[in-house]
């Protein structure tokens, strides 16, 4: 990656992230997402073999770890 598609930097960092999906109307929290981040703006990419694999996972037979409850607030 060359350039952040967000804010035009030019520096990243490879980390373990955290993304929340909203898929079929319930919404999945996906934890160690080998990811690029930009070190500006934080904004995470992630290459299609992960992202690949993220709809695998969550399109799949795959039972979660664990479950939690959620709040949500109104603005």
């Amino acid at each position: 990656m060359s350039k952040c598609e967000v804010c035009g930097n030019h520096k990243f960092r490879r980390q373990e992230v955290e993304e929340v999906f909203h898929i079929d109307g319930r919404y999945v929290l996906v934890e160690h997402i080998p990811a690029t981040v930009c070190l500006q703006c934080g904004e995470k990419t992630f290459d299609a073999e992960t992202a690949e694999s993220i709809r695998r996972l969550l399109h799949g037979q795959n039972k979660p770890q664990r479950s939690t409850v959620l709040e949500v607030f109104a603005f």
